[in-house]
C-alpha cells in the first residue's frame, strides 16, 4: 500500500545519476581557440606595425637617396659656375697684361701720336677725347723719363704677378674639375647610394637592410663627361660657350675710334682706331691683343693714298702644353680694322703670361641631352627588407614563441622577409619665376635640382617580386 504524502511537506524530485567532466573539455577548446585568436591578433598587429615601419623607412630612404643625387647635381652646377668664374679671371689677367704692354708702347710712341694729332683734322666733337688721350700718354711719358724708365719695370712686375694669378686660377679650376670626377666615380656606379641607403635604414632599425634596383636607376645616364678625350671627341664646347658669354665688357673687346673730317682734296676716311679683345683660341689657349692705329687717305698725284701709322700694340697669351694655336680670334676686329699693327707688331710681341703652362679648359659635367624635349629626370627605387626571424612577432624575436599546433598562426613572410618598396625622382625646377619671364631650362649650370617621391614602375615590381619567391605584387 503506497504511502500517503503528508499535508504541508515538500517532496524532492527524483534525479538520474549525475555526469562529470563535460564542461572542462569544452573549456579547454575555448581556451585554445582564445589563445589562437589572441596570437593571430598579436601577430597581425605586429606585422602591420613592422610593415608600416618598413614602408615609412622605404619612403624616407628613397627620398633621401634622391636628395643625395639632387645635391650632387647642384654641386656640379656650383662647381661649373666656379670653373667659369676662374676662367673669366684668367681672361681678365691676360687682358690686363696685354693692355699694359699696349700702353707702354703708346708711351714710347708718344711723338708719333703727337705728330698724327697735329697733321690731321678731326670732327669737333672728337677733340675732347683726343686731348684726353694725348694728356694721358704724354703725361705718363714725362713721368717715365723723370723716374729713369720705371714704367718698364712696372710692366715686367705686373707680367709676373698677373701670370701667377692666372696660373693659380687655372689650378683652382682643375681642382674643382677633379672633385666632380671623384664624386661621380661612386655615384654613377650606385655604390655611394647603396651605402647611404643601408646606413640610413639601420639608423631607423638595425635589423633593416636596403637595396637599390639597378635596372631602373637612371642617375648614370642623366649626365656625361664633357672632356677633351671623350667618346664624342673634344666635348668642351659647352664650357667654352658659357665662359665666352660670361666675359666682362673690358675683356670681351676694347674698341673705340676718333674720326676725322672728310675734306677733299685734303683728307678723307680719317680714323684713329683702338681695337682689342681677349679670346679663347680653341680650348687650350687664352690670347689677348690690343692695337692703336691711325688711318687716313690723302691725295698724291691725283690719287687717294692710304697712310697707316702704328701707334701702340700689345699682346699676351696663356698657352696649353700643346703650344700656341695657329687659329686667330676676333679680338675686337683688330685683324680687319688694324691689319698692319696687328700682324707686324702685336702678334710678334705676344707675351707668355703663364708661370706654368695653361692646363686648358678642364673637364666638366653636363646633362647627356640638352634638348628642351628631353626628359631631365632620374629615378631611384629602394627596397627595404627585414628577415622573418628578426620581426617583432611571435615567430620572430619576441619573447612569446608558438609551439605545436599554434605554429599555424605564425606571421610567415614570403621569401623569408618582410619588405617595402618606394621610388623617388630627381627633377629640375626653378623655385621662383625669373625676373625676365623666361623659362629656366635644365642644365648643370643652374642649381635648381630637387627630389620628390614618385610611383614605382612595373620594372620595379617585377624586380621586387623576384626577391620574394616570385609572388605577384599589387
Amino acid at each position: 500500500m503506497a504511502a500517503t504524502p503528508r499535508p504541508g511537506v515538500a517532496q524532492r524530485p527524483q534525479r538520474a545519476d549525475r555526469q562529470h567532466g563535460q564542461a572542462l573539455v569544452l573549456g579547454l577548446f575555448l581556451v585554445f581557440a582564445t589563445l589562437a585568436v589572441l596570437l593571430l591578433m598579436f601577430n597581425t598587429g605586429r606585422v602591420v606595425d613592422e610593415k608600416m615601419r618598413l614602408t615609412n623607412a622605404a619612403d624616407a630612404t628613397a627620398w633621401s637617396v634622391a636628395t643625395l643625387e639632387a645635391r650632387a647635381l647642384n654641386y656640379d652646377a656650383y662647381t661649373n659656375r666656379a670653373i667659369v668664374a676662374n676662367e673669366v679671371a684668367i681672361a681678365q689677367a691676360i687682358s690686363l697684361i696685354s693692355w699694359m704692354h699696349y700702353f707702354e708702347t703708346a708711351v714710347e710712341n708718344a711723338p708719333n701720336l703727337n705728330q698724327v694729332a697735329a697733321s690731321w683734322l678731326y670732327k669737333p666733337g672728337e677733340y675732347p677725347r683726343l686731348l684726353q688721350l694725348l694728356a694721358g700718354v704724354n703725361g705718363t711719358s714725362y713721368l717715365d723719363v723723370g723716374s729713369g724708365g720705371s714704367l718698364r719695370a712696372i710692366v715686367e712686375g705686373l707680367d709676373i704677378g698677373l701670370g701667377t694669378i692666372a696660373t693659380a686660377h687655372d689650378a683652382v679650376a682643375n681642382a674643382l674639375s677633379l672633385s666632380q670626377r671623384v664624386m661621380h666615380a661612386s655615384l654613377d656606379t650606385g655604390i655611394a647610394q647603396a651605402g647611404f641607403a643601408n646606413d640610413f635604414v639601420r639608423r631607423i632599425d638595425p635589423e633593416m637592410r636596403a637595396s637599390i634596383n639597378p635596372i631602373s636607376h637612371g642617375f648614370r645616364n642623366l649626365t656625361r663627361t664633357m672632356a677633351k678625350d671623350s667618346a664624342q671627341g673634344d666635348a668642351r664646347q659647352r664650357i667654352a660657350d658659357v665662359t665666352l658669354r660670361s666675359r666682362d665688357a673690358f675683356t670681351r673687346e676694347r674698341v673705340w675710334s676718333i674720326r676725322g673730317l672728310n675734306l677733299p682734296p685734303l683728307q678723307r676716311k680719317v680714323e684713329l682706331k683702338r681695337r682689342g679683345g681677349t679670346e679663347l683660341i680653341g680650348y687650350d689657349e687664352w690670347r689677348a691683343l690690343d692695337t692703336l692705329e691711325h688711318q687716313g687717305q690723302r691725295m698724291k698725284r691725283w690719287r687717294w693714298r692710304w697712310r697707316r701709322t702704328p701707334l701702340a700694340w700689345g699682346g699676351a697669351g696663356f698657352t696649353g702644353d700643346e703650344g700656341a694655336d695657329a687659329r686667330r680670334g676676333d679680338h675686337g676686329d683688330t685683324y680687319t680694322s688694324n691689319p698692319i699693327t696687328t700682324l707686324n707688331r702685336a702678334e710678334p710681341a705676344i707675351v707668355d703670361a703663364g708661370a706654368a703652362h695653361f692646363g686648358g679648359l678642364p673637364e666638366t659635367r653636363e646633362l647627356r641631352d640638352l634638348s628642351p624635349a628631353a626628359e631631365h629626370r632620374s629615378g631611384v627605387t629602394v627596397h627595404v627588407a627585414k628577415a622573418r626571424e628578426r620581426l617583432r612577432g611571435s615567430g620572430g624575436i619576441g619573447s612569446v614563441q608558438p609551439q605545436g599546433n599554434l605554429r599555424a598562426f605564425e606571421a610567415t613572410a614570403p621569401g623569408g622577409h618582410l619588405a617595402a618598396m618606394a621610388r623617388a625622382e630627381v627633377f629640375f625646377e626653378r623655385p621662383a619665376a625669373r625676373s625676365d619671364n623666361k623659362t629656366e631650362r635644365a642644365s648643370l649650370y643652374s642649381p635648381y635640382w630637387q627630389a620628390r617621391l614618385a610611383a614605382v614602375t612595373p620594372t620595379d615590381r617585377a624586380w621586387a617580386a623576384g626577391r620574394q619567391d616570385g609572388m605577384a605584387l599589387p
